[in-house]
C-alpha cells in the first residue's frame, strides 16, 4: 500500500510538471464546404461526414493562422518540413471549441467556426530538435551561459509637454498716386496714398522622449524558464547573482545593483538600459571569473504590460515586449554578437490578470531563447 501511494504520489508530480513547463496559445479558425447532395437538419449537415470534414479544415485554419503569427527563424525551421508537422496535426492541438455553426440550404454550404488550443511548447521543442544539426549540438553541449535577462513592469512614463516655437515676418509697403487737372482758369492736384501689410506665420514643435521607470521582476523564475529551454541541449546557465558573488572574491566591485539601477531607469541617461561600459566591464568580469568556463553571455530585457480583457474570448490579455541578445565571450574580441530577437511583441491569455501576465511572461521566455537557439 505504502509502494502504491509513493507511485500515485510520483505520477501526480509528473503530470503537474508538465502542466508547469508547458504554453498553451489559442487561435481561431473558420471553415466551410460544400454541401452537394447533403441538406440540412437543426443547423447540420445530414452527412455527418460533411461536419467532421469542416471542423478538420477549422483547425487547419486556426493553425495556419497561428504559423503566420511565427518569428522568421521559427517559420523557417517550420516550413522546412511542414507536411511533418501537418502529419502530426493532433499532436500539437490539445482541444478545440465550436464557437458556430450555420448549414446553408441556398448557399448550399456548411461553415463552422472554432476557438482551438495549440501546445506551443510542444512545437517549439520539435522545431529546436528538427533544426539543429548534431555538430550544433556537440558544440552547445556542456558551454556555460552568463544570464542577465531582467522581467520588468513599467511603474512611471514621464511624459513632456510639446515645446512650441513661433514665428511672425511683418512687411509693410506704402504706395502713393498724384493726380494733376488743368483748366483755363485754375490747376487742381489730387493725392492719395495706401498703406499694405504682408504677414508671414510659423514656426517648429519639438518633445522629448518619454522618460520611463521599471519595477525588476523575478529574475529567479526568469533564469528557470530559460534554463529549463538550455538544459535539455547540454548547456549550463550561470546566474548575475553567482557572477558577482564570485567576482568579489577575486576583488571586483559588486556590479549587479548598479545594472538593476541602469535597467529600471533610476540611473544613467540612456532610457532605461545598461551602458556599454557597464556591459564592457560584465564582459571582462566573465573572462575573469569563468578561466574559459563560460562562453555565452545572453543579456536583455522583457517588458510586461498591464493585463486587460479581450473582447474576443472575455479572458484576460498581456502583451511582453521582448528584446534579448546573445554573445560568444572571446579573450580578445571580447562580448561578439551571434544572435538577437527583438524587438518583438508576445501575447497570451489567462483567466485573471496575474494568471495572463505569468503566461505572456513564460511564453516570452520560452519562444526568445528557442529562437536564438534556432538562429544558431
Amino acid at each position: 500500500m505504502l509502494m502504491s501511494k509513493k507511485y500515485l504520489l510520483f505520477i501526480s508530480f509528473i503530470f503537474l510538471s508538465t502542466n508547469l513547463f508547458s504554453q498553451t496559445v489559442t487561435e481561431k479558425g473558420i471553415a466551410s464546404v460544400e454541401l452537394n447532395k447533403t441538406t440540412c437538419r437543426e443547423n447540420k449537415p445530414t452527412d455527418r461526414n460533411k461536419h467532421f470534414l469542416a471542423i478538420e479544415n477549422a483547425k487547419k485554419s486556426a493553425w495556419n493562422k497561428y504559423i503566420s503569427s511565427l518569428s522568421s527563424d521559427r517559420s523557417a525551421a517550420y516550413y522546412s518540413s511542414e507536411q511533418s508537422f501537418l502529419s502530426e496535426l493532433d499532436d500539437y492541438i490539445i482541444d478545440y471549441v465550436i464557437l458556430s455553426t450555420d448549414c446553408s440550404k441556398s448557399k448550399r454550404n456548411y461553415t463552422v467556426s472554432l476557438r482551438v488550443n495549440i501546445n506551443e511548447s510542444r512545437l517549439n521543442n520539435k522545431l529546436v530538435s528538427k533544426s539543429n544539426k548534431t555538430e550544433t549540438k556537440s558544440n552547445l553541449k556542456g558551454k556555460g551561459v552568463v544570464v542577465l535577462v531582467l522581467p520588468r513592469k513599467t511603474t512611471e512614463a514621464l511624459a513632456f509637454d510639446e515645446k512650441i516655437t513661433k514665428q511672425k515676418m511683418v512687411k509693410k509697403s506704402i504706395s502713393a498716386d498724384e493726380a494733376m487737372s488743368f483748366d483755363d482758369t485754375s490747376t487742381s492736384i489730387t493725392e492719395s496714398s495706401s498703406e499694405r501689410q504682408s504677414t508671414t506665420t510659423g514656426g517648429s514643435t519639438s518633445k522629448k522622449a518619454t522618460r520611463r521607470t521599471y519595477d525588476i521582476g523575478d529574475m529567479n523564475d526568469a533564469g528557470s524558464q530559460i534554463n529549463n529551454i538550455l538544459a535539455p541541449m547540454g548547456m549550463r546557465t550561470f546566474t548575475a547573482a553567482r557572477l558577482e558573488s564570485m567576482a568579489t572574491r577575486e576583488g571586483y566591485d559588486p556590479f549587479l545593483q548598479d545594472v538593476l539601477d541602469q535597467f529600471s531607469g533610476k540611473i544613467g541617461s540612456l532610457g532605461a538600459n545598461i551602458s556599454p561600459q557597464t556591459q564592457n566591464d560584465i564582459v571582462d568580469i566573465i573572462l575573469a571569473v569563468g578561466k574559459g568556463r563560460l562562453n555565452y553571455f545572453l543579456i536583455g530585457t522583457v517588458d510586461s504590460s498591464v493585463p486587460r480583457i479581450d473582447p474576443d474570448t472575455g479572458a484576460y490579455k498581456s502583451d511582453v515586449l521582448v528584446n534579448v541578445q546573445l554573445y560568444s565571450i572571446d579573450d580578445f574580441f571580447g562580448a561578439e554578437s551571434i544572435a538577437s530577437v527583438g524587438p518583438e511583441i508576445k501575447t497570451a491569455f489567462g483567466e485573471t490578470d496575474i494568471l495572463s501576465e505569468k503566461a505572456a511572461l513564460k511564453k516570452a521566455f520560452s519562444e526568445a531563447t528557442n529562437s536564438l537557439i534556432l538562429k544558431l
